[in-house]
């Protein structure tokens, strides 16, 4: 029911059904109208053409009868004569009518009688009109309904195929198309255009992905040359220092080159079976060391992991580089932990101010508070690409009482 096309197709059942009713209601009484005075035109013809001295007897489909010799009628007869008229409607049938139309009319000689005529024959046709029109009403009704519900969700599907490409291009999917092949309407038109700049944006994006990855694997050569050079020159602290700047870029072109393989890849290649309890413990095992060589302690919590597929060396990447990250910017206490289908690390540190999330997510993006330490921008945008990878949601949160909180929640299993 959220649909605004259905909506609008109930909508407009809907007033087309109250525009039935009021045209049957209208039709009817208009009818009843037109029918009465066509057979009160018929009693002041047939009344003109007698005289009162024959209105001493009746026919039994027809009253005439002098006003003053009304006492053999029903009272209903006598109360319509008096205001002039009208229809008479009787508990009992009489002469096999219910329903009578009554006149006061004048005779040949212009006396004053009263004429009156069954209407059953008349009511009977009203009915049946009636239930004609309104058993075609509900015929039509329905068949609109049908085909206005039909029409709706039609549309509706259609949008919800657009609605579906632009989630999947949202959540990083820039190969999802609407697969509409030519346009008859305007919903058609929405499709192309849209499947036209899916298109537009996953090539500049490629090429912004080959470019980056093309600019670092082409660097890493003359970079290797230089420190090879570096590493001839005789010891001293500037020999050491242009070495470790030297590695550093080597890092920082390695973290490129694997952020862009990492998102270009499709598929399920390389994924396996994984508890994220059992990484969780190894991850630790490996890295617990190099938490202590830095003064700082690593804590384990592990509660209810869940078993999924996954990339195991994906995952133990984006560990490291979440733990990396703790030792350089948080405080001395790192936790990693793996509960349901979450796994992530936290600190103790000052943390960051949830307006910079975003912001430190983005590939080369670095805090002002970080740009007196090492580091290259990279971590937490390669932990996004593996978090993209497996379709689950990169979360960052502050933690209570102080610190960061970055989780990898799986949300297909």
């Amino acid at each position: 029911m959220r649909s605004s096309t259905l909506q609008l197709t109930l909508l407009l059942s809907v007033i087309f059904a109250l525009g039935m009713v009021l045209a049957i209601f209208a039709s009817l009484a208009f009818g009843r109208d037109a029918l009465l005075r066509r057979v009160d035109d018929q009693l002041l013809s047939l009344a003109a053409t007698v005289e009162v001295d024959e209105a001493s007897g009746d026919e039994f489909s027809l009253i005439i009868r002098p006003l003053d010799e009304l006492g053999n009628l029903p009272q209903a007869f006598a109360r319509a004569a008096r205001g002039g008229g009208g229809t008479v409607s009787l508990d009992d049938d009489f002469r096999r009518s219910d329903d009578w139309r009554v006149l006061v009319a004048s005779d040949s000689e212009n006396t004053p009688i009263l004429i009156a005529v069954p209407l059953d024959d008349s009511e009977d046709a009203l009915d049946l009109l009636g239930g004609v029109l309104w058993s075609t009403a509900g015929v039509v009704l329905v068949f609109v309904l049908l085909i206005g519900l039909g029409a709706g969700l039609l549309a509706q599907r259609r949008f919800q195929r657009i609605k579906v490409t632009l989630d999947d291009l949202a959540a990083g999917d820039l190969q999802a198309r609407t697969g509409v092949s030519r346009s008859s309407d305007d919903l058609g038109d929405v499709a192309l255009q849209l499947d036209a700049t899916a298109s537009e944006l996953e090539r500049l994006v490629v090429q912004t992905r080959n470019l980056s990855a093309s600019l670092a694997h082409d660097l890493r050569t003359p970079l290797a040359r230089l420190q090879a050079r570096l590493e001839a020159l005789p010891n001293g602290e500037e020999r050491s220092a242009a070495l470790e700047e030297a590695s550093r870029l080597s890092g920082i072109f390695d973290t490129i080159m694997r952020v862009a393989r990492i998102e270009a890849g499709q598929g399920r290649e390389g994924f396996e079976t994984l508890n994220l309890g059992k990484l969780a413990r190894e991850v630790a095992e490996i890295f617990g060391p190099v938490v202590e060589d830095n003064a700082k302690t690593i804590i384990l919590d592990v509660a209810n992991p869940a078993t999924l597929q996954a990339d195991r060396k994906m995952l133990i990447q984006a560990m490291a580089n979440l733990i990396q990250n703790a030792i350089v910017h948080g405080g001395s206490q790192i936790t990693l932990f793996a509960n349901g289908t979450s796994i992530g690390v936290s600190d103790d540190g000052e943390g960051v101010d949830p307006s910079h999330f975003e912001d430190m997510i983005k590939p080369m993006v670095r805090l002002d508070a970080a740009r007196n330490s090492d580091g290259s921008g990279l971590g937490l945008a390669l932990v996004r690409a593996v978090a993209d990878r497996h379709n689950a949601r990169l979360q960052l949160a502050q933690e209570k009482p102080h610190g960061l909180r970055v989780t990898i929640n799986f949300t297909e299993l």
